[in-house]
């Protein structure tokens, strides 16, 4: 039997010649895709900067081709680890069919080497996984049905087409095999059994069964090609790059919009979709509509009308759909999409909903980013068109006047520390730590507590430090997440010029929005200090014995992990390592804490803001909490303090408390008994 199935003629042409014309259709038809993708990737604005390319590689390394977040949910990891791997596998032998195929059986010479053996037996081996990943994938929408997944004939084409290319492999190789034809076959197992399943069959019957095989296959391989990029799963071809290219800014860092060069035309913010940076763009592209991004966000879970994965759907679909007025037709001009994003695509409501909590984007396989968006989104909003949820008004004029959301004189700011000997930096003396109060920290009264507890927690372990109390404001996290980037801006360069009057060096603050903001955003207006959270430094004095925790507390308690301390910036042992370090104190872990935990519904601005669709988010979290058995609730973050307070005051729940970590430490400061 021929070994190759191009070495006949139809109507009169070589079988090669077919074949030939076959792939340059393909190839034309999918370069003219690609290029017309390209185009609506690279039109507009935006610069991204690359770089650290040993540490991109070493991420596309592990997290694209190791699929190490896939894994977070082992089935789904497995399964879409098979399948990946195994087109991983299966390029080289695209490759080999399709240079047999205009070579009229020419084959690669690497294939007859024992590496090449050890090929063909891994090849024949992701046969079988693949198929078992096919099926896996299959019993999942058809059975199972996990909510986070969307049920789209999309999905049935690709897995039908993925199952086709594997058949069609075995069975064109079973052919060969069973109709004699050379190699070296006990390297190919599975082929091995398709082949004895055919032996006796008639010589023209197997060469029958390969050439149909072999066509079928290549013929499905240019068909998928070709589908990838007008279907969700262009993810095929722009998920490498996009983990490669991913932001390794720390995550909570937003890039500053440069308000001192403003050319004519410019827009503040993401106005339309050309507005968003090529790599925005090429996330929209990357998505695989997993829904992995849904399963703890806190505006999927209650119902509001922010869903990240369908966020990413419309944006990508706008700009699929904008095609010809960004880059008109070929040969014609190119220009700007009618449409504007916040309004005309997006509905407001959408863009105000969410947390900036980034659970999206730890979840996310591929590394979309989201938040960066719906802040451009929001920037534009507030900046050009002054339009955002009016009860923002309040809390912005008060840090713009008083320096702190809740409008209250700034020169009550240190009212807090009277009596505790707390020093001021004006005051002239040297201090290691400026503690960083915070406007919840000063005036809130359970941050006010907080801060109080902390004073004594660095007096008994001797740390020398001081506070700027009426010189201390705002550091206008709230007021960026919300869009307003020259409030944040005004706010940012004079506390920069404050520390930096002072030669501080060292920060220690116990709010994680201040914590990041001044960590990771700074830096960007001058401000490159050493920042650490309260819970990072009373973790380490008690770990180098300079701080000892005696008095007895004794409490069930759980720890909810505030989002801009956890999942944002790493940190979720020193908290625990301080509650462990309390005695009398049992700690019990809710179901979702850790990276898996959700937000209180106070990030992104929303703290300020009033929450009037689906159900309340920081009640959602008390119940979720409650799962760990405990009634009292330990946190991190003044915000999270409020919210989970509300949250358990709205429930009915008149005995269950909310303690700040660092408040139950200083409860345990040489006391014998604080159960209460």
């Amino acid at each position: 039997m021929s070994h190759h199935a191009t070495a006949g003629t139809f109507l009169a042409i070589p079988g090669a010649l077919w074949f030939l014309l076959l792939t340059v259709a393909a190839a034309g038809a999918l370069a003219w895709s690609l290029s017309r993708k390209w185009q609506l990737l690279t039109a507009g604005t935006g610069r991204v900067p690359l770089d650290r390319w040993g540490e991109r590689i070493r991420g596309l390394l592990v997290f694209a081709i190791g699929q190490k977040r896939m894994f977070q949910e082992p089935l789904a990891g497995v399964m879409h680890a098979l399948i990946f791997w195994g087109f991983l596998v299966f390029s080289v032998r695209s490759l080999s069919l399709i240079v047999e195929g205009l070579t009229r059986g020419w084959e690669l010479p690497f294939l007859h080497t024992p590496v090449g053996s050890a090929y063909l037996f891994t090849k024949d081996v992701f046969i079988v996984l693949v198929l078992a990943g096919v099926a896996v994938a299959a019993w999942r929408r058809l059975v199972t049905r996990p909510a986070r997944l969307e049920l789209s004939a999309d999905a049935w084409v690709i897995l039908g087409l993925i199952a086709t290319l594997m058949v069609t492999d075995a069975l064109a190789d079973g052919a060969r095999i069973a109709g004699g034809a050379p190699g070296n076959w006990s390297w190919t197992p599975v082929s091995a059994m398709v082949g004895g399943w055919l032996a006796g069959s008639q010589a023209a019957a197997l060469h029958a069964t390969y050439t149909a095989s072999w066509w079928v296959h290549l013929v499905a391989l240019y068909v998928f090609a070709n589908y990838l990029p007008y279907s969700k799963h262009f993810h095929v071809y722009t998920s490498l790059p996009n983990v490669l290219l991913r932001p390794l800014d720390p995550p909570g860092r937003l890039t500053p919009m440069d308000l001192e060069n403003i050319q004519e035309g410019s827009t503040f913010g993401a106005q339309r979709i050309t507005d968003l940076t090529w790599k925005q763009r090429l996330d929209l592209y990357s998505c695989t509509e997993c829904g992995r991004c849904t399963v703890v966000c806190p505006t999927t879970i209650t119902h509001k009308p922010l869903i990240p994965r369908d966020l990413t759907i419309a944006l990508r679909d706008h700009l699929n759909d904008s095609a010809k007025e960004i880059i008109g037709d070929p040969g014609g001009a190119s220009g700007v999409p009618s449409r504007e994003l916040a309004g005309d695509v997006i509905d407001p409501q959408v863009v105000w909903a969410c947390t900036s909590c980034r659970w999206c984007e730890e979840a996310c396989p591929i590394f979309i980013s989201y938040v960066d968006r719906i802040v451009e989104m929001r920037r534009h909003l507030v900046l050009e068109k002054a339009t955002f949820p009016e009860e923002a008004e309040p809390a912005f004029r008060g840090m713009e006047v008083n320096g702190n959301p809740w409008q209250l004189a700034a020169e009550t700011r240190a009212d807090w520390a009277k009596g505790l000997g707390v020093p001021l930096a004006a005051e002239g003396g040297e201090f290691e730590y400026l503690f960083w109060v915070g406007c919840a920290g000063s005036f809130d009264d359970a941050g006010k507590r907080t801060s109080q507890a902390f004073v004594r927690l660095l007096q008994e372990a001797g740390v020398s430090f001081a506070i700027l109390g009426p010189e201390e404001s705002c550091t206008g996290d709230a007021a960026r997440r919300l869009g307003n980037e020259y409030l944040f801006q005004t706010l940012a360069q004079t506390n920069v010029e404050t520390l930096n009057r002072y030669g501080v060096k060292k920060i220690v603050t116990n709010c994680p929005h201040c914590f990041n903001t001044l960590a990771h955003e700074y830096p960007d207006f001058g401000g490159r200090y050493e920042v650490v959270h309260g819970t990072q430094l009373i973790a380490r004095l008690l770990a180098e014995g300079r701080l000892t925790l005696t008095g007895e507390v004794r409490r069930e308690i759980t720890y909810h992990d505030p989002c801009y301390l956890g999942r944002t910036n790493g940190e979720f042992r020193a908290p625990r390592a301080i509650l462990s370090a309390i005695p009398g104190l049992t700690l019990k872990e809710a179901p979702l804490s850790g990276r898996r935990a959700m937000c209180c519904g106070a990030g992104g601005g929303r703290m300020w803001l009033e929450e009037k669709l689906g159900e309340r988010i920081n009640q959602v979290r008390v119940r979720q909490l409650q799962e760990s058995g405990c009634r009292d609730v330990a946190v991190a973050c003044p915000f999270c303090a409020v919210m989970v307070s509300n949250g358990q005051q709205e429930l009915g729940q008149e005995e269950a408390r909310t303690f700040d970590v660092v408040e139950l430490a200083a409860q345990a400061l040489g006391r014998r008994d604080a159960a209460s």
